[in-house]
C-alpha cells in the first residue's frame, strides 16, 4: 500500500494498518521537514480512507466511485466528502506576501462540518502547513478538534509542531516523517526523467528533501555548478585582474546588475566543489557530492595539496556569507577570485 510514495515505509505501515481500525482517532498530524512527501502521503492516504472497496482488500481500489471521484493522478478532486486546504495570501498578509491558513479558511471549514459525508463512510480533511495558522484561526480549528463532528476525521500537516498550539498537539496522534536518503530522493527523482548526473547531485543537495530537489532544478543548480567547475579549474591563475576583466562566463550565470541570488547558488557550488576536492585528496572519492564531475576533480586535486584546499574552501565560504548579507556581486566575485588564487599559490 503507498508503493507509489518514495520512503517513509514505517509510517506507510502503521498508515495501513490504522485504516483496518474499526475505531480510531479522529485527527493525525504529520510533521517533519518541508518537502520530504508528508503531505503527499496524506492525499494518497484520503483516497484510500474514503474508498468504497472492500476493507479486506487492496485500497484505494481505483476502480470505485470514490476512487474515480479523487485521483491525484488526473487531477480530478471532486470527491464530495475530501477537503483540502493550502496556505493562502490573507488580506491582512498582502503586504508581507506571505501565505497562512487564515482564520476565513477555517470558519469556512466550521461551516462545512455541519454536513456529514455523502458518498463515502466518513469524510476527511486535509489542513496543509497547519503550522502557518495565526492564533485566531488556530484557536477556531482547536474548537472543532475538541468537539469533532461525527464522521469526520482530520490530517494536519506541518514543518514544525512548536508553531502549534499545545493545545492542538493534544487532541492528534503525532506523525514524525524525517528525511528521505539520498538513494531514495535519487529514485524519486529519477521517475521524473531528470537525467541520473543531475538526479545524484540534486539528492545530495537538497537534504532528503524532494521537494528542496525539485526547486534546485528548476533553478538550474547544474548550469551553476557546471560554471563554479570551470572557474575552480583554472586556479591557479597567472594574472587573476586580466581573467576577471576578460572572461564573461560569470554572465552566463550572473545578471551584470543585481543578481544576488544568482551568485549565491555560483559561491555554494564553489564551496561544495572544494568540498569535494577534500575528499578526492584524501582518497575519499566516494563521499563526494559532484560523482558525475570526478575526473575534472581528479585533474584538479593533482595542483592544490589539503592545506591549500582547507584555506581557498574557507575563502569561498566567506563570499557565501556576504552574498547572503547582499554584499555587492561583483566586489564578491573580485575578493573570492584573488583569495582562492592566493590560496593556490601558497600566498596565504
Amino acid at each position: 500500500m503507498f508503493d507509489q510514495i518514495v520512503g517513509h515505509q514505517q509510517n506507510k505501515e502503521f498508515l495501513a494498518r490504522f485504516l483496518k481500525r474499526e475505531e480510531r482517532p479522529h485527527a493525525l498530524l504529520f510533521y517533519g521537514p518541508e518537502g520530504i512527501g508528508k503531505c503527499l502521503l496524506a492525499k494518497e492516504f484520503a483516497r484510500a480512507f474514503l474508498c468504497l472497496g472492500s476493507s479486506q482488500g487492496d485500497r484505494p481500489c481505483n476502480q470505485c466511485e470514490s476512487c474515480r471521484l479523487l485521483n491525484f493522478e488526473t487531477g480530478n478532486f471532486a470527491h464530495p466528502d475530501y477537503l483540502y486546504f493550502d496556505p493562502m495570501t490573507d488580506e491582512e498578509q498582502e503586504k508581507k506576501k506571505t501565505k497562512i491558513i487564515s482564520v476565513s479558511q477555517i470558519r469556512n471549514l466550521i461551516k462545512q462540518s455541519a454536513f456529514g459525508p455523502t458518498l463515502s463512510k466518513q469524510k476527511i480533511c486535509i489542513v496543509n502547513e497547519a503550522d502557518t495558522m495565526n492564533t485566531e484561526a488556530a484557536n477556531s480549528l482547536l474548537k472543532l478538534l475538541e468537539e469533532p463532528p461525527d464522521k469526520w476525521f482530520f490530517i494536519l500537516v506541518a514543518s514544525s509542531v512548536s508553531r502549534l498550539l499545545p493545545t492542538i498537539l493534544s487532541r492528534v496522534i503525532q506523525v514524525r516523517f524525517t528525511p528521505l536518503s539520498v538513494q531514495e530522493t535519487k529514485k524519486a527523482l529519477l521517475t521524473k526523467d531528470i537525467p541520473e548526473a543531475e538526479a545524484d547531485l540534486l539528492a545530495h543537495l537538497s537534504d532528503g528533501s524532494l521537494g528542496q530537489a525539485l526547486r534546485f532544478r528548476e533553478e538550474r543548480i547544474m548550469d551553476y555548478r557546471n560554471a563554479a567547475l570551470k572557474f575552480v579549474a583554472e586556479f591557479p591563475m597567472q594574472a587573476p585582474m586580466t581573467y576577471l576583466l576578460n572572461e564573461d562566463y560569470f554572465s552566463d550565470v550572473i545578471p551584470s546588475s543585481g543578481g544576488n541570488e544568482q551568485l549565491q547558488r555560483f559561491v555554494t557550488m564553489t564551496v561544495l566543489l572544494l568540498r569535494d576536492l577534500l575528499f578526492v585528496k584524501s582518497g575519499l572519492s566516494n563521499q563526494i557530492f559532484n560523482i558525475d564531475a570526478l575526473p575534472q576533480l581528479q585533474a584538479i586535486a593533482k595542483k592544490w595539496d589539503e592545506r591549500r584546499i582547507h584555506q581557498a574552501s574557507e575563502a569561498a565560504q566567506e563570499a557565501a556569507a556576504a552574498a547572503v548579507r547582499r554584499a555587492n556581486t561583483k566586489s564578491v566575485l573580485d575578493n573570492v577570485t584573488f583569495k582562492i588564487n592566493a590560496c593556490c599559490e601558497g600566498r596565504l
